[in-house]
């Protein structure tokens, strides 16, 4: 049995090629008669909700806003996804009038794939995609996707409506990237792209094995044909092997936790390397002595490791935190770690 849809993610720097890849994945997919869909996030999350520089320095309301608007999204993929599947309206009142459903379906309009009939540009009629598709449509959702838990929740999605599912990540140089950026003509600062490039973690089926069915793309120069040759099979594979629907078991919950506690820890702990980056910085210029930056440095480390590990253990300095978004303890576990590394700041 077929899935009604295929998600595919397109993850990697910007101005990795990811759009790029795309259209030739549309022109691929029409040769072949099979339908497709193109979601880019930056055509419908609104530019203020972008953090100012990234999301280690940018504030916490900032922060706050960008994920509020990528959660929106999710919920414009899974209203639509409800709408291919023609599942009960579950999704349909709650965003009728946001201005983010109104740019994903604009999106899905204009970008070069499956055209969509609407009454206007805030409304999917559901006449309009109950058509008998003689292939599951590709979704493909153009972002940079540069943590595992941003594409999890994708991943979570496909599970929940047995959909396929694959992941395409585009490796390019930072360097290459930074050129291609500069002649935009909304250019990135460099600093963005240099920041996402220290986070962003590529697909790890040894480490997450929901990843399993990813491959990696080199797009230093130009999109090959056996690129999208091998894409091709990994969407054969995908609806081939649509992924089962989620079994409310210890088993798969504990490999959810384990999932959302890496991608935790991993953003506390860069978070926490600048806060020691400044610190040691601060030291140099105050012209502290050699032995005491080692002694510092030291300190320092082991407070880290110390918070780290109380994160691995599903607490904070003892108390837990199950109810409350990763943002927050994120930003928590920052403050706390400011406040630890002052007191040793000043006993020196």
């Amino acid at each position: 049995m077929h899935p009604s849809a295929i998600l595919c993610l397109l993850s990697g720097l910007p101005a990795a090629g990811k759009s790029t890849l795309a259209r030739c994945l549309v022109s691929a997919l029409r040769s072949r008669s099979w339908p497709c869909f193109v979601i880019s996030y930056d055509d419908i999350i609104l530019e203020e909700a972008f953090p100012s520089v990234n999301d280690e320095t940018g504030s916490p309301d900032e922060k706050s806003s960008w994920k509020l608007h990528r959660q929106k999204v999710l919920l414009c993929l899974e209203r639509f996804l409800q709408i291919l599947n023609n599942t009960p309206h579950a999704l349909y009142s709650p965003i009728e009038d946001d201005v983010i459903w109104m740019r994903f379906i604009c999106c899905l309009k204009h970008k070069d794939g499956q055209s969509l009939s609407a009454s206007n540009n805030s409304e999917i009629l559901p006449d309009s995609l109950c058509m008998q598709f003689l292939r599951a449509p590709l979704v493909v959702l153009d972002d940079n996707f540069y943590y595992p838990s941003m594409r999890y929740e994708v991943f979570q999605l496909a599970r929940k409506y047995c959909l396929g599912f694959c992941h395409v990540h585009l490796d390019c140089p930072l360097e290459l990237c930074l050129r291609r950026n500069r002649h935009r003509a909304t250019p990135l600062p460099d600093d963005v792209i240099i920041a996402m490039s220290n986070r962003i973690e590529p697909p790890n089926p040894n480490k997450n094995s929901w990843e399993k069915n990813s491959l990696a793309v080199t797009t230093m120069d130009f999109i090959k044909d056996k690129d999208i040759n091998t894409i091709m099979a990994l969407f054969e594979n995908a609806m081939n092997n649509p992924l089962l629907p989620h079994e409310d078991d210890a088993g798969q919950k504990e490999a959810d936790r384990i999932c959302c506690a890496s991608s935790l820890v991993h953003q506390t702990d860069r978070a926490l390397r600048h806060v020691v980056s400044q610190a040691m910085k601060t030291a140099k210029d105050n012209q502290a002595s050699s032995r005491n930056l080692r002694s510092l440095a030291e300190q320092l480390h082991k407070l880290k490791e110390s918070l780290l590990d109380d994160l691995r253990h599903g607490h904070l300095r003892g108390r837990g935190f199950n109810l409350r978004s990763m943002d927050e303890v994120v930003i928590e576990a920052t403050e706390l770690f400011e406040r630890e590394t002052m007191n040793i700041v000043s006993s020196d």
